[in-house]
């Protein structure tokens, strides 16, 4: 290896160091005990930032670089994580496993389905009620009431995860988003007609 090669690894392994430690400390307090690795990743051949930490355990994908992303300065993510892979991995979990997880666009087609399950659930006024008990202070930045709510009214898991994506498929991450953006939609989507089924007449 040439002096130059040497340096210039050298280089960027201090990058990835000050990289490492400046994300820590904007993550850092708001998600305490998360872990980071910073490096070259062989498999996008790429910056990775690598993320482990238990409080994503019930966040989605998209949860989980909101998350993290929002707590960087601007001009500090553009400058020096926007072209990177970015990976939010609960403990224990793999990046396969992580890979395999729904994304928001993967519920396209069953939106209608779900804007009218939700109307069946009375699901938005029952987030409502919810959330006017919530001093304004007080409420999450983020799903976790819709969730309390989709999984009281006793669907799946599944079903909670799907009505989840279909909020954020809407850019929205916020309980009182779903009221303000997502109800709107959901309830001007055209319900099925339904067919009115009656005797046939005898031909004569």
């Amino acid at each position: 290896m040439s002096k130059k090669t040497q340096s210039k690894k050298t280089q960027s392994k201090k990058t990835h160091a000050q990289l490492k430690k400046d994300l820590l400390s904007y993550v850092g307090n708001a998600c305490k005990g998360v872990e980071l690795e910073v490096d070259i990743s062989p498999r996008w051949d790429r910056l990775c930032l690598t993320f482990q930490w238990d409080g994503f355990d019930d966040l989605l994908l998209e949860e989980r670089f909101r998350k993290v992303a929002q707590l960087v300065p601007g001009d500090y993510f553009e400058k020096n994580c926007q072209q990177a892979v970015w990976l939010e991995l609960t403990p224990n979990e793999s990046i396969d496993e992580y890979l395999k997880q729904p994304r928001s666009e993967d519920v396209d087609a069953e939106l209608p389905k779900i804007w009218k399950k939700l109307g069946e659930i009375e699901f938005f006024s029952r987030l409502e009620d919810e959330l006017v008990r919530i001093p304004p202070a007080d409420c999450p930045d983020d799903l976790s009431v819709s969730k309390r709510v989709l999984r009281a009214s006793k669907l799946s898991e599944s079903d909670v995860r799907k009505c989840c994506l279909a909020f954020i498929r809407q850019a929205v991450f916020t309980d009182w988003e779903v009221l303000k953006a997502v109800r709107p939609i959901a309830e001007s989507t055209p319900k099925p007609t339904r067919k009115i089924r009656g005797k046939k007449r005898k031909s004569t």
